[in-house]
């Protein structure tokens, strides 16, 4: 949990905008070919991610508010984020737990106006989880029932149950971990070798100018090249990134 929570830190408050892109590239590669995501005796291979951040060099209003501290699960309307290091602040001080909701109303409202500096101070994020592949015993890439895609999806199988009467050593058994895995382990065609074009990018699915004005064109979903995970490229999945997210964002590079 340390790497990870390492890992994640190295999104700041303070990295400038023209820093970010390499930055969420650096995080995505790592998190996606030297991480996994455990459930039960079930292992799942992080196969496309989505990067929302807001601080006061990075002013986008796409991304929900929070207030965390990085390496958590964050259920929202959306799906299931890791978080990202996320402070809440005003000009007087911390805003305390109780006062989140008054503040996403006040980002609502900034959203529907483009108000970017709504809160100059803060700053927080996520990774939001689109795509995951299930680790078989055979471990075939190519097997297209190993993938979990889309958001809802994946939140549905990372939280499907829990147990009411919150029995310590059930809970810790059902509920998701994220551990280091080699990556001859996650993908063992590759042979501890991550090749160059292993991480593609796309736009983010359903961003547009109605949520961020300087953000909705921006590269920031990361996902494992589909020669890498032939089941993923072959299965009938809908909203594949490398469709027409990875189009859209050649026209907003040539425009």
């Amino acid at each position: 949990m340390e790497e990870l929570v390492t890992l994640l830190a190295e999104i700041k408050p303070e990295t400038k905008e023209e820093e970010l892109d390499n930055v969420f590239k650096d995080v995505a590669t790592k998190l996606m070919s030297e991480f996994v995501i455990k459930k039960g005796y079930d292992i799942f291979q992080i196969v496309e991610i989505e990067f929302y951040w807001y601080s006061p060099n990075h002013r986008d209003l796409s991304v929900y508010p929070r207030k965390s501290e990085a390496g958590n699960w964050f259920l929202h309307p959306s799906g299931v984020d890791i978080t990202l290091k996320s402070d809440i602040i005003k000009d007087d001080g911390d805003i305390s737990d109780g006062d989140i909701s008054k503040l996403r109303q006040r980002w609502e409202d900034a959203k529907k106006n483009q108000e970017e500096d709504y809160s100059k101070k803060s700053s927080y994020g996520g990774i939001l989880i689109r795509t995951l592949r299930k680790l078989t015993p055979n471990n075939d890439p190519a097997d297209m029932d190993s993938f979990i895609v889309g958001p809802w999806n994946c939140s549905d199988t990372l939280f499907d149950y829990l147990p009411c009467d919150g029995d310590a050593d059930a809970v810790k058994f059902m509920l998701p971990i994220i551990e280091k895995k080699n990556i001859d382990g996650i993908m063992p065609n590759l042979k501890d070798v991550l090749p160059n074009d292993y991480i593609c990018q796309a736009l983010r699915s359903g961003i547009d100018d109605t949520h961020t004005t300087e953000f909705y064109n921006k590269p920031y979903c990361f996902y494992v090249n589909k020669q890498y995970v032939r089941g993923w490229e072959k299965g009938a999945f809908p909203n594949k990134p490398w469709n027409k997210r990875t189009q859209d964002l050649q026209h907003c590079n040539n425009v």
